[in-house]
């Protein structure tokens, strides 16, 4: 990114502007190096909390939030949201269906992004904690960070967050499977959403058992549709806001640089070693060597790997 147009973000950033904030974040999902030097130039967030939400395709996560966000603002927080949609596959963009569902203007207060997931299947874009790391360096004392909803192996986002919370509904076919999953490991709050539908009370009361197995808070029952349990899920998040702010997690946060420095130099590594080969067009090369069957794929691997020429890969 040339110099002036990253103290032109960072300068627009720390005075608010939405515009600069957006073109930082584009910046970013196009080019992740971008961070490096965007991050370097904003001050580090030590009040801001960042929550996950995670669950099946359906189950009413933008709905949730879309009701969620104005109580948080009613109490004075600023709050984004990064909504990670599916990627077309057409187009590689985000289907964008999640802003649909949010109101029209929430103010100065709050902010919200569609992320192309780009064929991630963790539920999570790739560059979503650098766009989570600079909204919270914006000044966005809550970030929600809202998955695409692709199944049990959605545990990225544990990663990713403060805290992450599970969304269940009972008209979700796989409810009970998403209890015994792997997901239980990294969930800190099962949320049972529509618990005006048939079928919630038995749920919660699978939520509950599920919830005392793992250690974690009791589950809260909610719906978008009449307002229930709407302002008790908004203070139980600021409670966790609060408590997290008071008395941050150190191995969670050193987690997550650890994952983010990694993240980067495997991408450097990548783009250094490519370099080094002849670029993407010599990894063509090879690979229609190998559809001929002039060269084995373990010959075109060394000859990628060694840099030695395609004659003497077997040498």
């Amino acid at each position: 990114m040339p110099a002036i147009d990253l103290e032109e973000l960072v300068a627009g950033v720390l005075k608010g502007s939405r515009r600069h904030l957006a073109r930082a974040i584009t910046a970013v999902e196009e080019d992740e190096s971008s961070a490096d030097d965007l991050l370097a130039g904003l001050p580090v967030a030590t009040n801001s909390f960042r929550i996950g939400l995670t669950g099946a395709p359906g189950v009413g996560k933008s709905s949730l939030i879309s009701k969620l966000v104005p109580k948080l603002l009613e109490r004075g927080e600023r709050v984004a949201v990064l909504a990670i949609d599916p990627t077309s596959p057409l187009s590689g963009g985000a289907l964008l269906g999640d802003r649909t569902r949010m109101p029209g203007d929430l103010g100065d207060g709050a902010w919200f992004r569609s992320i192309a997931s780009r064929g991630a299947r963790s539920g999570v874009a790739g560059c979503t904690d650098l766009a989570a790391e600079i909204l919270s360096r914006a000044g966005f004392g809550i970030v929600i960070i809202e998955t695409v909803g692709v199944g049990q192996l959605e545990v990225e986002i544990g990663e990713e967050t403060d805290q992450a919370w599970l969304l269940l509904s009972p008209e979700s076919g796989d409810a009970i499977q998403f209890l015994k999953a792997g997901i239980m490991e990294i969930v800190d709050r099962i949320i049972v959403h529509k618990c005006d539908r048939p079928g919630a009370e038995d749920l919660m009361r699978l939520s509950k058992e599920a919830a005392r197995d793992q250690n974690v808070a009791d589950p809260i029952g909610v719906s978008s549709q009449d307002g229930t349990g709407i302002d008790e899920i908004a203070e139980a998040l600021l409670e966790a806001a609060r408590c997290h702010r008071e008395s941050p997690d150190p191995d969670r946060a050193q987690a997550r640089i650890l994952r983010r420095i990694r993240r980067r130099a495997e991408q450097e590594w990548v783009r250094s070693g490519l370099e080094a080969v002849g670029g993407p067009q010599r990894l063509e090369e090879v690979a229609i060597k190998v559809c001929r069957s002039q060269m084995t794929l373990r010959e075109a691997l060394e000859t990628l790997l060694t840099g030695a020429h395609d004659g003497d890969a077997s040498g």
